[in-house]
Parts: structure tokens; sequence; C-alpha cells
């Protein structure tokens, strides 16, 4: 086996890996599982204008469970330093005054 056969048969076999690689699902990130969550929830409450009586109960259950969902999420998001928007440069974040005494 020469040099060059060795050369192609590495190539093949990296090509191949790299090909694997690309056709394995990605670990989704926490901003598009908050986006998931907040798609469910607003779903739910559109779900309580087509429901009839006997489903009222569980489409209750359904939207508090999304909402808490969604919440914890947020909550996960604050306590890791996510943020919608970039910091702006050299800008000051705003205090909160307290009035009373």
């Amino acid at each position: 086996m020469d040099i060059l056969s060795v050369i192609k048969l590495l190539s093949a076999k990296i090509s191949g890996l790299i090909k694997k690689r690309a056709d394995m699902p990605c670990e989704p990130t926490l901003m598009s599982v908050i986006e998931s969550a907040r798609r469910d929830w607003q779903q739910a409450l559109k779900e309580m204008n087509h429901i009839d009586g006997e489903l009222s109960d569980y489409v209750i259950f359904k939207i508090n469970s999304a909402e808490r969902h969604y919440m914890m999420l947020l909550k996960q998001a604050k306590q890791e330093g996510v943020t919608a928007w970039p910091a702006v440069p050299g800008k000051i974040a705003p205090t909160t005054l307290n009035t009373h005494p």
C-alpha cells in the first residue's frame, strides 16, 4: 500500500465522520427552549377559546403548566445572566429609587 492510497483512505474516512457529525442533531440553546415554551403557553391560552365545558379543567391545567414552565426557564436564564439584548457599553444600569421613608 503506497502513501497515496493511504491518504485517499484516510480522506474518505474523515469525510464520512464529518457527514455523520453534520447529520447529528445539535443541542438546543436555552433561548430556543424559552421561545418554544412561550409559544406553547400562547397556544394553550388560545385553546381556551375553542373548548367546550368538559375540557375546561384540562385546558386550565395546561395553561398553568405551560406558564410555570416558561417562568422557570426565564428564572434560569436570569440566573445564568442571559439577556434579550446585548449590554450597551458605557451605559449604567438604572437603579430603583426608594421614595418611602
